[in-house]
């Protein structure tokens, strides 16, 4: 989706002291003393720089500048290019719109029995289980039929926020709450869906998205509003239509990650709302697919900089884990020239990119890195 920055780009800068300096006003204040002189006393005064008078104009320049810029503020906090915190919750309320809160991550959790039992095992909802520094809980109750030996239930992290995200199977495995039965857990998917309350640019952009959810005729702009508004772990929001009658969507975690079967059948669930989409149709989301490719660089630096080199080294590492940023997008092209606009930024003399090569990718898929070779190639002489 287009950021926020992006949409307001063509708007206007907007200032409700018109642009005043605090110099400008200190200037001001000393010509209306001068022009007040003379026309009460008929004669020129100029104030000298270490007129006391001056000094005293000085000071109260100071504290009236500092109400400009309280008026200044109070006016932008009702324009959504500007407003924030508070003032920006208050202006979200015209278009009915609240601020997500946050919100904790999410897996599912295998109870396995030691061996199989004559009658049904029960596990109560909220049974808890740690991971490496978090606690999860179940969201419901479960059963383990009798002669069967596991079953899988929906847990989510005791703490919201982004923090219980990124544990892979098989992390979390220490059963908390002691039952009437020795069980092993284990995590069946990695944790995600985890995250913070939700910040002020993500609001603004649900803000300006607002009015084009009044519509139930399907535009996309709409179920990008519905999509956000849904949950702020979405990263990003890919909308097309692959056949007749049919709206597919494929997100995008925030942290760049791919969802998980559960959340996505949350999502569809939540868009198949009749006050959400037309009747006629047909809303599908989807995880995109993923399409590997590897990253070999070869760089060399200028013998003048010599004693940057560790810092160099560093900032090739940063340079590549931006374009990797940039490169997970959905229907992103494979594109091998970021790679060597970001990593030239860093002040090396060459780079030489044996991998990836230029790929198109399809709209329903995303390119996510595999093997990663950044070889250092030495210094070169201009």
């Amino acid at each position: 989706m287009e950021s926020l920055k992006n949409r307001f780009s063509d708007y206007p800068e907007v200032s409700f002291i018109e642009n005043t300096s605090f110099i400008d006003l200190q200037t001001k204040m000393i010509e209306d003393y001068e022009k007040k002189y003379k026309e009460l006393t008929g004669k020129e005064h100029s104030l000298a720089m270490a007129d006391p008078y001056r000094l005293i104009l000085y000071s109260c320049a100071a504290a009236i500048y500092q109400g400009y810029q309280y008026e200044d503020r109070a006016g932008k906090m009702g324009l959504l290019k500007y407003s924030t915190g508070e003032f920006l919750d208050n202006l979200a309320a015209f278009k009915k719109v609240k601020r997500n809160e946050a919100a904790p991550a999410r897996t599912v959790i295998r109870f396995t029995l030691s061996a199989p039992l004559d009658r049904k095992t029960v596990i109560p909802k909220g049974t808890r289980v740690k991971g490496p520094e978090l606690y999860f809980e179940t969201t419901s109750a479960g059963e383990i039929p009798q002669g069967k030996l596991y079953v899988d239930i929906p847990a989510k992290c005791q703490v919201n926020g982004m923090m219980g995200n990124g544990y892979m199977p098989g992390e979390i495995r220490t059963l908390t709450d002691l039952l009437p039965y020795t069980l092993g857990v284990s995590n069946i998917t990695q944790t995600s869906g985890g995250t913070d309350r939700e910040n002020d640019e993500e609001l603004a952009e649900r803000i300006y998205l607002a009015p084009i959810s009044y519509s139930t005729a399907g535009p996309q702009k709409a179920y990008e509003y519905w999509v956000k508004t849904f949950s702020p772990s979405i990263g990003e929001c890919r909308i097309t239509s692959e056949s007749p009658g049919e709206v597919d969507i494929y997100i995008t975690m925030a942290d760049g990650s791919v969802p998980d079967e559960g959340f996505l059948n949350e999502l569809e669930d939540y868009l198949r709302n009749s006050s959400i989409r037309p009747l006629t149709d047909h809303v599908v989301v989807k995880r995109p697919q993923t399409v590997e490719y590897d990253i070999e660089l070869h760089y060399y630096i200028r013998n003048e900089d010599r004693d940057k080199e560790e810092t160099i080294k560093a900032a090739i590492q940063t340079a590549c884990n931006n374009y990797i940023l940039w490169q997970k997008k959905v229907g992103r092209d494979i594109n091998p020239s970021q790679l060597i606009y970001e990593v030239m930024g860093t002040g090396i003399k060459m780079a030489e990119v044996i991998k990836p090569v230029f790929t198109e990718i399809p709209d329903s898929s995303m390119a996510i890195p595999g093997k990663i070779n950044l070889v250092y190639g030495g210094r070169k002489d201009d």
